[in-house]
């Protein structure tokens, strides 16, 4: 994954995180997009730490 590629997953799962904590407030549909969506955004962020900048070659 190039780190284009990989910033942008981590911009649209942190987008749709907030959008949906902002028009789902207190529903359970909030709280499984945001465990969802949080935990893409994890994985991205874990991703980046064991593979580093250069991304795959």
């Amino acid at each position: 994954m190039t780190n284009n590629g990989r910033w942008t997953i981590f911009g649209v799962l942190l987008t749709v995180n907030v959008m949906s904590s902002v028009m789902l407030r207190g529903t359970w549909y909030q709280t499984v997009i945001s465990v969802v969506t949080g935990l893409g955004v994890l994985a991205v962020v874990i991703d980046y730490l064991v593979r580093g900048r250069g991304g795959a070659r």
